[in-house]
């Protein structure tokens, strides 16, 4: 979705497009659609034209700075032969005051929500650029009375009185003012492991019981200095957590790791471990600790798995499944299989599912998914409509993460239901559900929820983040029931491969260098909350929301720790409900909210917490 290095040339036209890794037109827009959404209904966005530079490591801000600076021209350049002679130049003198914003980068810091939102006015006095303009005007009275009563509203549902006279006053229509105001990252705490590593993380495997986290990828070593080839381990020792070698590593990338009885197995194009010959795919004995050939594959692995106690194999190689029998590999697909290869393995419902790339040999028309179990291949329904790239096993359901679009059919994420693949998640639009993307690539279900990663860009209401996100059931009411609801948990500036958990730690890794509006340099983690409960960093706050989703009433329970006051926000950023509380649990009626996506602040007497509320 993101290139290493662009010139950002903007001639624009809708849809979202990409050409070999480097962004379209299209794509560009897409982005600063991304930033303001407004870009959708702007008469010049198709002919706009602009360059400038920005590199691989582009932040959220320098989007936020492109933004404003092609709102900024574009806005000089409208016809105001309808205005007074004084609100032209008031116009004028905004529009420089503007054009000094953007380039000294300075914007509000989003850390009250979890999500991309605007931010009227930051904790540290930091006003958004509507804001600015009325403070540099004069009328920082108004911006003040909006941050107070209105702080995450879009401007077309800012109620507060005075917005409209002041555009009016300055030359500017609302429309225009909605189109400035971007939304403003969130600092979700995402957390970097010493630095990260120098190149593409593909594949992460915890080890729960030694509390270590193995790492496969296409890199070199850690930014803290250790050399670890293309597999590194993310070790606790008596100095801290630190990136430690797994033997010589592997001269090759590794795309799938799989830990069992103290070995660590690897597949991917690799050829030698340390001094050891290998064909794609080695072993590494951890209590020897020394790398080991496990017999020969003549191309890429892509997918490790266990099934009754055997080792199985899937990739690119001649079979595209194997068996190890203890001495060799034998294929286990007899032809069942052809197409460009296998990418994920998963057991399920006693059977071992194969995921990829490809066709099933049946009379039919079968794709994407079979079966193996044990002694022969199957089919599972008609398989998916686009290539499947991961599949996890979620309350009882078996998930499939998958190219978005393949031809004419666009599929993200498919489930198997009542014997057959049922769409999920697609490029969409709903009440509830915007996704767009390349493709969904890792999957993880752990303790009842899913969680997806890959290349894309996704919201639940003004909750919008890229690359990973958690999957829940839409409630009825509010859209089409039959997708998933896409509840992103961060942004990263480039695409996730992989997902893992370790100590109520998400790990993830891939392409990014960036996530949230930290450094990571492609793996990072974020901290898990229970279910309805998202605390605000730095804050020592911990507050229980339940049930989640809700219909008629919530319960907030700070434990040992009174809740003083409960707040309950809408998708707009308007307050809806205010309640004193002066207790540690208490039950609040939400019956007669609409039915929609809220965010739930609990006030303590140490702190607050917020918490995504969705009503049923």
């Amino acid at each position: 979705m993101r290139n290493s290095f662009f010139t950002l040339v903007l001639l624009f036209s809708f849809g979202f497009t990409k050409a070999g890794g480097v962004y379209t037109n299209d794509a560009l827009f897409q982005k600063l659609a991304y930033v303001n959404a407004q870009w959708n209904n702007q008469p010049e966005a198709k002919q706009l034209t602009a360059a400038t530079q920005i590199t691989g490591n582009t932040t959220f801000n320098q989007w936020i700075s492109t933004h404003l600076m092609l709102v900024e021209q574009t806005l000089r350049n409208r016809d105001v032969n309808g205005l007074s002679a004084q609100q032209k130049q008031n116009r004028i003198n905004l529009l420089n005051e503007l054009h000094g914003y953007w380039q000294a980068g300075t914007f509000p810091i989003n850390d009250y929500l979890s999500y991309k939102n605007p931010v009227f006015i930051d904790r540290r006095g930091t006003h958004c650029a509507v804001g600015y303009l009325m403070m540099q005007s004069g009328h920082d009275d108004l911006a003040q009375a909006i941050d107070r009563n209105e702080k995450f509203a879009y401007v077309h549902q800012i109620k507060t009185g005075g917005v409209k006279e002041w555009a009016d006053t300055y030359g500017f229509t609302v429309d225009e003012l909605a189109w400035i105001q971007p939304g403003y990252p969130s600092t979700t705490p995402t957390f970097d492991l010493d630095s990260g590593l120098n190149g593409t993380v593909t594949t992460i495997s915890p080890d729960p019981t030694n509390q270590i986290v193995y790492v496969g990828g296409n890199f070199s070593g850690s930014y803290s200095g250790a050399a670890c080839n293309n597999v590194a381990a993310w070790i606790s020792g008596f100095a801290g957590w630190d990136w430690v070698p797994v033997g010589d590593g592997l001269n090759g990338p590794v795309h799938t790791l799989v830990l069992k009885n103290s070995k660590l197995y690897a597949g991917g194009e690799f050829t030698m471990a340390g001094n050891v010959a290998v064909n794609h795919i080695a072993v590494y004995d951890i209590t020897l600790g020394q790398w080991q050939a496990i017999g020969s594959l003549d191309s890429t692995v892509r997918s490790l798995a266990f099934y009754n106690g055997d080792l199985y194999a899937g990739g690119d190689f001649t079979g595209f499944v194997s068996k190890w029998n203890g001495s060799q590999w034998s294929s286990i697909t007899n032809g069942f299989i052809y197409g460009e290869g296998v990418r994920t393995l998963e057991v399920f419902d006693n059977k071992l599912v194969i995921g990829g790339n490809f066709e099933l040999a049946t009379g039919a028309l079968r794709k994407h998914v079979a079966t193996w179990d044990g002694t022969n291949m199957g089919t599972l329904g008609f398989g998916t409509l686009t290539p499947v790239n991961d599949l996890a096993v979620y309350n009882n359901t078996l998930v499939a993460a998958c190219d978005v679009i393949s031809g004419t059919d666009t599929c993200a994420i498919a489930a198997y239901e009542n014997s057959d693949w049922v769409v999920k998640l697609r490029g969409a639009n709903d009440v509830m559900v915007y996704f767009q993307g390349v493709a969904v690539k890792s999957l993880l279900s752990v303790n009842n929820r899913l969680f997806a990663a890959g290349d894309f860009e996704c919201s639940a209401g003004m909750t919008m983040g890229s690359d990973i996100m958690e999957l829940s059931k839409t409630p009825s009411g509010m859209g089409d029931t039959s997708l998933y609801m896409c509840d992103p948990l961060t942004f990263t500036n480039s695409g996730i491969n992989a997902l893992a958990e370790l100590g109520n730690n998400l790990y993830f890794g891939g392409t990014f260098t960036t996530s949230s509006i930290n450094t990571t340099n492609h793996i990072a983690y974020l901290q898990l909350t229970p279910t309805g409960v998202e605390e605000v960093p730095g804050e020592a706050v911990s507050v229980s929301v339940f049930p989640n989703p809700a219909s008629n009433s919530i319960t907030l329970n700070a434990g040992n720790t009174s809740i003083m006051q409960a707040e309950i926000i809408d998708i707009s950023g308007r307050k809806v409900m205010s309640e004193n509380i002066n207790a540690p649990v208490k039950s609040i009626s939400v019956a007669q909210l609409p039915a929609g996506v809220y965010t739930v602040r609990a006030f303590t007497t140490t702190g607050w917490a917020s918490a995504r509320l969705v009503k049923e």
